[in-house]
């Protein structure tokens, strides 16, 4: 080992990392908290008493393996000021005076996507931090395929590229959860040494138990229901796929489960045979568990699916559109994951898995433990000390 290299590993173990967690609240559910709360862990167990974290203030959090920071809201003038900037990260500011007032504190900084690290990039070059941004997605598509007021119904997808962009370039390390993501990037603002795709994992030890599951001739697709991409996936799918579903399993039943559905859905799901609605389950976890076989027909939006380990995790067979298959590239080959994209594929994959269910390999322990095995914490964490230690 060169004097050099040691200067600088003694020089790394007397600093700290600083997460940057302010773009979402880990209390909530929801598919960005539980990446983060996997990051969180995977770091917290790699460097452990080293790490900060930067909270939304309203969230309340302490946690006594790490130092708490809470970024207070936005008032009206500092938002309307952000937007004029065109600054999408609450945080921005408050960060960088944070670093500021604490020199040669931090060796390290993790901030989520491109696009909140694109406007804090230089700034924490000029204070030699080692900067990793987490790509959840791509931002464009992904802002463009929601719609919200947030994203101005779409008409920032220039605004949104342009920080990204410098995120994506200014980062010291890019971490991808799909390789799909990982390409499109790289497509659109040029490819870099030191892109990684590492995926999502549990951010717990515990496993859920199979114990009190009780088995049906029932499908279940899981989502917000609210959500105006999913609705239109809905839409698609008892259109054009439910039909089919029911003829070739005409004893079965397709269960639709969320939050926020519209009159509309829930007209159309009822007027639908074989089709029941649960809006606003209470224990959507262990309802959704009792069912047989896990159904994702999204077919837009960008970035990883999370929901598809809810099926994995409860041991369930999937059966997918091929957009929400990123990210689970690993399963391709599995009899318990099928993928469609027209109704001759859908036809195959409803076939495949109704005959593994009732096969002598059909095990829904097994399909739990190669999840925990492919997608653990401990894997994650392992991956991760990978791509740092480089």
């Amino acid at each position: 080992m060169s004097y050099t290299t040691h200067y600088l590993q003694n020089e790394r173990m007397n600093k700290r990392i600083l997460i940057d967690a302010t773009t979402v609240n880990i209390t909530q559910p929801g598919g960005g908290s539980f990446c983060v709360q996997a990051y969180i862990e995977a770091l917290l167990s790699l460097y452990p008493g080293q790490i900060d974290i930067l909270h939304p203030q309203e969230a309340h959090i302490r946690d006594e393996r790490y130092n708490t920071i809470d970024v207070p809201r936005r008032n009206t003038r500092q938002i309307t000021k952000g937007m004029i900037k065109g600054q999408f990260h609450r945080g921005a500011e408050y960060i960088l005076k944070h670093i500021e007032q604490h020199p040669n504190t931090y060796h390290t900084i993790l901030i989520n996507t491109g696009l909140f690290a694109g406007s804090l990039i230089k700034q924490l070059k000029q204070a030699a931090l080692r900067i990793i941004v987490l790509h959840h997605n791509y931002e464009p598509e992904y802002r463009i395929a929601s719609r919200s007021a947030l994203t101005l119904f779409g008409h920032t997808t220039a605004l949104v590229k342009y920080w990204e962009k410098k995120g994506y370039l200014g980062a010291d390390i890019n971490l991808f959860l799909t390789s799909s993501d990982c390409n499109t990037f790289e497509c659109e603002y040029g490819k870099r040494d030191n892109n990684h795709v590492i995926g999502i994992f549990e951010p717990t030890h515990q496993k859920q138990s199979l114990a009190h599951i009780s088995p049906s001739k029932t499908a279940v697709i899981t989502c917000a229901l609210g959500d105006k991409q999913n609705q239109n996936s809905l839409m698609q799918f008892i259109q054009c796929y439910m039909p089919t579903f029911s003829r070739l399993l005409p004893e079965w039943q397709v269960a639709l489960m969320g939050r926020n559905p519209s009159e509309h859905l829930i007209n159309i799901v009822q007027q639908t045979p074989n089709m029941t609605i649960f809006p606003y389950p209470k224990d959507i976890r262990s309802l959704a568990a009792d069912c047989t076989i896990y159904l994702c027909p999204m077919d837009s939006g960008g970035g990883l699916k999370l929901r598809i380990m809810d099926g994995l995790r409860a041991g369930q067979p999937i059966v997918l559109h091929e957009r929400s298959a990123r990210g689970y590239e690993i399963l391709s080959n599995k009899n318990y994951f099928k993928t469609y994209n027209d109704i001759n594929s859908f036809i195959e994959a409803i076939q495949a898995v109704n005959k593994y269910i009732a096969s002598d390999a059909y095990s829904r322990q097994t399909i739990q433990e190669e999840y925990y095995t492919l997608f653990g914490l401990e894997r994650g964490t392992n991956r991760l000390k990978e791509i740092l230690c480089k």
